[in-house]
């Protein structure tokens, strides 16, 4: 009986241990498919999340770019409309006199309206000022004589006030600065500024709005006879220094083409989408426009 049963005893085991063995692989063939489908989901999963968070990023750059741009256009526009009025910043500290060459500009205390002899002509935006991160951009107070040298009257041409910015320049370093500095937001950038006057474009790196001054008839100023004009800044270029804007405000804003045909555009561009906008300044008969366009490119084109 033992003999008989050892060998039975061994069969069974035998087919028991196969039996186990064919169902731990099965279970493991089993569990091996499970772990494939779930890094394919891990998988497909991130997959919608990269491309969700890159969807997310490019309309959050996007709403970015449009909400730095159209602070642009509407700080241009502001400046046109305070030259309109005839406001500028009074800090108090500095003195204008008139003299046959031009306004005297000096350091001291003297209250908005009591610099004798000398007038607000207007004002003058420069782009992209040289080392500066985030990219600036300044604002130039004008002043101008009240009268002309020559004949007593009140000035009526640029030529006649002598224009010259309230701000140091290389040949007087030690002026008073009335210059207001504003910054760039989200990353914009000034990638090219220039005028065309039905010709060829013109580079420049700033454009004055100033008032067109007295107009007389028969002897006598014609009331409400005052515009605001655009005039791109001849010898200006972009990323330069403030005090070489000064400069060439002083030597030349006076004899600079004045409301060009085809106004003064200004391009900016995006930091973080493949867009630039195209802020045109003037041109086409309306020198108080300021209009933006949105380009699919960096250059606007």
């Amino acid at each position: 009986m033992r003999m008989e049963g050892g060998p039975r005893t061994d069969r069974h085991t035998v087919s028991r241990m196969r039996s186990r063995m064919g169902r731990v692989l099965a279970a493991s063939r089993v569990q091996g498919f499970t772990i494939v489908e779930v890094l394919i989901v891990f998988a497909v999963t991130g997959l919608l999340f990269v491309s969700a968070a890159i969807m997310i990023s490019g309309r959050q750059n996007q709403a970015a770019f449009n909400q730095a741009i159209q602070q642009v256009q509407s700080q241009i526009q502001q400046n046109i409309n305070d030259v309109s009025v005839g406001f500028y910043p009074n800090r108090n500290n500095f003195q204008c006199a008139a003299s046959g060459t031009g306004p005297l500009l000096a350091s001291g205390a003297n209250q908005q309206g009591t610099n004798s002899g000398c007038i607000f002509v207007g004002k003058a935006m420069q782009f992209a000022v040289q080392n500066t991160k985030p990219e600036q951009f300044a604002v130039f107070t004008i002043a101008g004589l009240q009268n002309d040298p020559a004949t007593g009257q009140d000035v009526q041409t640029l030529a006649q006030a002598k224009p010259m910015a309230v701000a140091p320049s290389t040949a007087q370093p030690l002026l008073p600065d009335q210059t207001d500095k504003g910054e760039l937001q989200s990353g914009l950038t000034t990638y090219k500024m220039w005028y065309n006057n039905g010709g060829a474009d013109v580079p420049i790196g700033a454009v004055a709005f100033t008032s067109s001054l007295a107009s007389y008839s028969s002897g006598s100023i014609v009331s409400g006879s005052q515009q605001v004009n655009v005039v791109p800044v001849a010898g200006t270029v972009i990323n330069s220094q403030r005090t070489a804007v000064a400069d060439a405000i002083n030597a030349g804003l006076a004899t600079s083409v004045m409301n060009p045909a085809n106004g003064v555009s200004v391009c900016f561009v995006s930091a973080g989408t493949n867009q630039s906008g195209l802020v045109v300044i003037g041109g086409n008969g309306h020198p108080l426009a300021v209009t933006l366009t949105i380009k699919g490119n960096k250059t606007c084109t």
